[in-house]
């Protein structure tokens, strides 16, 4: 078969490889193939799809892809990783931490934007994927919130716990909010409104829940008084009195999740742990401890910290402190560049749009990696299940920050 007709072959599976890839990130359903190695339907899928790309450049030569690096935070925080994965104790778990981080910011990162430069129908096609998703990962959430199971962290849509699901939402419910907003159609500013009311309710996890409430509160604002006024007065009467009388108390779910002490008195779990995590990164404030290893470390700097003992809730750890404890403040600084510039990309292409369409998928995509970076306070966010959906909202904010085409967005 000739270069001619093998490339759109190869695009074509290309194509589908990347909407594959999306439908199926959204989970933390993992296969093992060997002890401490998990793989996810998502990494197959990138994995494949990587591999037709790269086929498709040999076929077509065009070496200028591989110029087409992501963004210069992007690889620094790559870079920074390796270099601290060479000071691990455990370097079976740096190399595994280290293969992942390649694989979403600079793997997925490359794959995404490759797809989304296409054009708007590829965008849009996207979304709609990413959407349909969404809509399962609510659909099996809301089956486990009215479910006989009482524990908050039982909802859990198709991810460990509530608090990987909030960071999920805090992802996908701001853009839904944008969509509701600023969609063309009807039925799809419907749909995006179901979705929206949907993940509200079976959010559990306080901080996603305020990372959400303030990124709605920040896109209405954007919009103007006619849009501020009454998303904040239907923001309030859901929280008086909707959230009270949900059958899992939503409102007190959330102040649990993050209140300081428990009913006795005692200190909640995290706090103490971001405390030796702090004192971790000050104490290996260039390299960390190396990927994988924090678990392994964060026993040494607890100190005399009063904490409970037991079993803890999972996922309750502060990203930002892990990152720095983990592989040094130079990676910290590196991911929060990483995120600041997509927002601001994304930000001044809503804010500068003519197109209504086009400028609510921009301040929704700002708005979503917004509520992530607040709720990665709370709960380490950078795992199976939102590390993809994250690298893609972020290859999005840079294509929606280039100049505008007229091409229907």
């Amino acid at each position: 078969m000739t270069a001619a007709r093998l490339h759109p072959l190869l695009q074509a599976v290309f194509r589908w490889g990347v909407l594959l890839t999306l439908c199926v990130a959204p989970t933390q359903w993992s296969i093992e193939p060997r002890p401490k190695t998990h793989l996810s339907p998502a990494d197959l899928a990138l994995a494949a799809t990587a591999g037709v790309w790269f086929l498709d450049l040999l076929v077509c030569r065009d070496w200028r892809r591989l110029l087409r690096l992501p963004p210069w935070p992007h690889l620094a925080l790559v870079a920074w990783a390796a270099v601290s994965a060479l000071t691990a104790a455990d370097r079976g778990a740096a190399v595994k931490e280290l293969v992942q981080l390649v694989e979403y910011f600079l793997v997925g990162s490359m794959l995404f934007e490759a797809y989304l430069r296409e054009g708007a129908v590829r965008v849009r096609q996207s979304l709609a994927v990413l959407g349909c998703a969404t809509a399962v990962v609510l659909a099996l959430a809301l089956a486990h919130y009215f479910g006989p199971d009482a524990s908050p962290l039982s909802v859990r849509g198709t991810f460990g716990n509530r608090n990987v699901l909030g960071g999920f939402l805090a992802l996908a419910l701001p853009l839904c909010f944008a969509g509701a907003l600023g969609a063309r159609g009807a039925a799809v500013k419907a749909a995006c409104a179901a979705l929206f009311t949907a993940g509200l309710t079976v959010t559990l996890s306080g901080a996603a829940y305020i990372a959400v409430a303030g990124a709605v509160v920040c896109l209405a604002a954007l919009r103007g008084p006619r849009f501020f006024v009454p998303a904040v007065a239907a923001l309030v009467a859901w929280q008086a009195f909707v959230l009270p009388r949900l059958p899992r108390e939503n409102d007190l779910a959330h102040f649990q999740s993050v209140a300081l002490y428990d009913g006795a008195g005692n200190v909640e779990r995290r706090y103490p742990d971001w405390q030796a995590a702090y004192s971790m990164a000050l104490t290996h404030p260039w390299l960390g401890v190396g990927p994988g290893s924090y678990q392994k470390h964060i026993g040494q700097y607890y100190d005399n910290v009063p904490r409970q003992t037991g079993p803890s809730e999972p996922d309750i750890q502060n990203l930002y402190a892990v990152l720095a404890a983990s592989c040094g403040l130079p990676a910290l600084c590196a991911f929060l560049a990483l995120l600041g510039v997509a927002v601001r990309d994304a930000a001044r292409a809503g804010l500068a749009s003519a197109d209504r369409a086009r400028g609510a998928l921009a301040l929704g995509t700002a708005g979503a990696l917004g509520a992530f970076a607040v709720a990665a306070v709370w709960h380490p966010l950078l795992v199976r299940g939102i590390g993809l959906p994250l690298v893609f909202l972020l290859a999005l904010a840079r294509c929606l920050g280039q100049p505008e085409k007229d091409d229907g967005l």
